[in-house]
């Protein structure tokens, strides 16, 4: 199961849960609402997926959901990972190969839904996924 569908940016989760632009907040989950005009973030609970687990949290505004952040909540059942193993396992989720994996650097790439980074906090050595959705 491809987890980042590159053309649209669909994001599926092996429970079934897919995220996808434009998606309002009752499609994610129920239980969730946004007020008109205002910008509401969600976060959502660590979710099983290939060889981990992610953490989500989706922003969305009026016209639905624009960007989503990854974060890695767990690598190979272990909650405290390194930032290295980290960043290896969501390059290895999202089917890309790490162009810096010495220097940790940011790596952003254009796709056809928008854009898709792929980072490392320096401080707290957290590695995580923004995908943002083109408007």
């Amino acid at each position: 199961m491809i987890f980042l569908t590159p053309e649209t940016g669909e994001i599926c989760f092996p429970d079934g849960l897919c995220l996808r632009a434009g998606m309002q907040p009752r499609q994610i989950d129920p239980h969730l609402r946004s007020h008109p005009g205002q910008e509401a973030v969600f976060s959502l609970p660590a979710m099983a997926v290939e060889g981990g687990s992610l953490a989500a949290v989706c922003v969305l505004d009026d016209a639905g959901l624009h960007t989503v952040r990854l974060t890695a909540a767990s690598v190979t059942g272990r909650q405290q990972t390194p930032a290295d193993r980290q960043r290896a396992f969501l390059f290895g989720l999202l089917g890309l190969k790490d162009p810096c994996p010495d220097t940790r650097q940011s790596v952003s790439i254009k796709a056809p839904f928008g854009r898709l980074t792929i980072y490392t906090d320096p401080v707290s050595g957290q590695a995580g996924a923004l995908v943002e959705y083109r408007a």
